[in-house]
């Protein structure tokens, strides 16, 4: 996942628990409260609706004792009673009023009704003197079930009191749940982003901390594919190229190094051996007639002689390689090296067993380089068998195809320590008393020239086994090159 996609998810999150917190308190306090309040005010609005009517009737009953004349006491009591009907009609109207008290507060009105009338046809008639018994009582009644409406609306208003304290509480349990559910999801926001940026972050700035230290070997994990995961790649593989190119610099100055050396010791020493050989030869025609002179001055060429090859051999293991690739049928120069190394098997009492298969195609290599690289591994496996073991030299296209070939150099000697294993191929580099350790780091050169790869395995007194994969398995004779067009690679 893209670093940005995980930024984008953890601002989500935030985002969403600011909505949900908003949305809730919101939703609790215009839904709850809201609701609560407006029925408590509308049964307040009520009790006062109700209070003003009973206030009317008493009016009525004021009025109609008040002994004044029966016009005015008719006509007020009209007004009074035009005001009365209005507002019964409208509580009737109204949706919340409680409609098991209206039979009887219309039964109560209807007496109330009659009285008046009875009342208002005695002031009529010239009575005097306050209203009967029973007529004062129909109003009273029609006061006192209003009343009994008011107390009702009273303890539902009550009621209302008790739910909205009752919704608070809800209300605040709601938003400490969603306060709670907001601080989970911010926790887990900062876990993905601890997860995501900070641990990668500080793995990174180790990392670095190991690279300013010079440890080209320290290699970050990788446990995503986002940006981050990518430049710790970026890291490991810088780390890498590093390390090679420092190894290639330290093997660079080091051949540098032992080529100048050896260019002003070669310079220094061939004249002098020049010299001992011509007069050894000198010696050994003018005293010619003295086996034992002759045989100590062919002791002197002979060593001359190998000591210019060892030169010689040094030169070449520090200094560039030319190479004429040419196709050669394998056999060729396997045959030359083992002719050229068998008094070497007679010395030491082993055996070669050479094993090419009968259908190998040609293969592109520079037979005199390559020649001399089998001569050092094949040296290198005689030196290190005992009398009696044999040698084996095989040779086949390489198991994983691709126009690759391979020759093995196996033995059944003393094997490789491995605390040495990494070492073999150093210039110098040897653990016998009479090497000169430039066989094997020769051969390995000459390998990798020729764009090849050479392995080992070795097991301690059971033998060493060298593989050289080359490419340049020539498949068809269409494929060869001709001898005007050799390839010519120099390194």
């Amino acid at each position: 996942m893209e670093l940005r996609k995980k930024f984008l998810i953890v601002a989500l999150i935030y985002v969403t628990a600011l909505v949900a917190n908003l949305v809730l308190a919101s939703w609790c306090i215009v839904v709850y409260f809201d609701s609560a309040f407006a029925e408590f005010e509308t049964d307040l609005a009520l009790g006062w609706d109700l209070e003003a009517l009973r206030g009317l009737v008493r009016r009525q009953s004021m009025l109609l004792d008040s002994g004044g004349s029966p016009a005015e006491v008719s006509h007020a009591y009209a007004e009074l009673e035009k005001q009365l009907k209005s507002g019964l009609a409208r509580l009737e109207d109204s949706p919340v009023f409680p409609g098991s008290h209206w039979p009887l507060i219309r039964e109560a009105a209807q007496a109330k009704e009659e009285a008046a009338r009875n009342r208002i046809d005695a002031l009529q008639a010239g009575a005097s003197g306050p209203m009967l018994p029973r007529d004062s009582k129909a109003f009273v009644k029609l006061d006192e079930t209003l009343g009994e409406v008011i107390r009702e609306l009273n303890v539902q208003r009550q009621m209302n009191v008790v739910r909205t304290a009752s919704t608070q509480s809800q209300v605040v349990l709601i938003l400490l749940s969603s306060t709670i559910l907001g601080a989970g999801l911010c926790w887990l926001g900062w876990r993905f982003m601890h997860h995501w940026v900070v641990q990668p972050v500080a793995k990174l700035r180790e990392a670095t901390w190991h690279i300013a230290q010079g440890d080209f070997d320290y290699r970050l994990p990788i446990n995503s594919k986002d940006e981050l995961g990518r430049l710790a790649g970026e890291v490991n593989h810088m780390c890498s190229t590093i390390r090679d190119m420092q190894r290639r610099l330290i093997e660079q100055e080091r051949l540098a190094a032992a080529g100048e050396m050896f260019a002003r010791l070669a310079h220094n020493i061939r004249n002098p051996l020049a010299g001992i050989r011509v007069l050894a030869e000198a010696t050994m025609q003018q005293r010619s007639e003295s086996e034992e002179v002759v045989e100590c001055q062919r002791r002197i060429i002979r060593t001359v002689d190998r000591f210019e090859k060892w030169l010689r051999d040094t030169q070449q293991s520090v200094s560039p390689l030319t190479l004429n690739l040419q196709p050669v049928a394998i056999a060729e120069p396997v045959e030359s090296v083992a002719a050229a190394l068998g008094p070497l098997f007679d010395r030491r009492g082993v055996s070669l067993n050479v094993q090419i298969e009968p259908d190998m195609p040609p293969v592109l290599i520079d037979s005199a380089h390559f020649e001399q690289g089998l001569a050092a591994l094949v040296t290198n496996a005689v030196q290190a068998s005992a009398p009696g073991q044999q040698i084996r030299i095989a040779a086949s296209p390489a198991p994983s195809g691709e126009d690759k070939w391979q020759i093995v150099v196996e033995d059944a000697g003393s094997g490789i320590p491995p605390e040495i294993r990494d070492k073999i191929f150093l210039p110098c580099f040897t653990t016998k008393p009479d090497g000169n350790g430039l066989g094997l780091a020769m051969a390995h050169k000459i390998v990798k020239i020729h764009g090849g790869e050479l392995t080992f395995e070795s097991v301690p007194g059971q033998g060493t086994r060298f593989t050289a994969t080359f490419p340049g398995l020539v498949r068809s004779r269409a494929e060869w090159p001709t001898s005007s067009s050799s390839t010519t690679k120099k390194t």
